[in-house]
């Protein structure tokens, strides 16, 4: 299943719960760009105090770059796993 999940843009005091609720569950990270995600998962353990597991998740860079080369692994993910797609920031549309 994949969930499409809002990241704040300036405070990260403006996370909301749902997107914590969801990101401590996702097995799968799709976002924009793995290294701003893992930087936002950094911030909400550090300044939140709120414990993210993330080492060993899977993490998947999509933007309009690649999104024509999305392999079949992908497609199985999003089938059978719990993911979760963020970009930079705000709302993904």
């Amino acid at each position: 299943m994949l969930t499409l999940l809002p990241t704040p843009i300036g405070n990260i005091k403006d996370i909301t719960f749902n997107t914590i609720e969801k990101l401590q569950n996702a097995e799968v990270f799709i976002c924009e760009d793995t290294r701003v995600t893992k930087k936002l998962l950094n911030l909400i353990n550090e300044k939140l105090h709120i414990k993210i597991e993330y080492k060993n998740k899977k993490f998947i860079s999509l933007h309009s770059h690649n999104e024509n080369n999305i392999d079949n692994s992908l497609k199985e993910d999003l089938l059978n796993k719990n993911c979760v797609y963020l970009t930079d920031a705000g709302m993904p549309c």
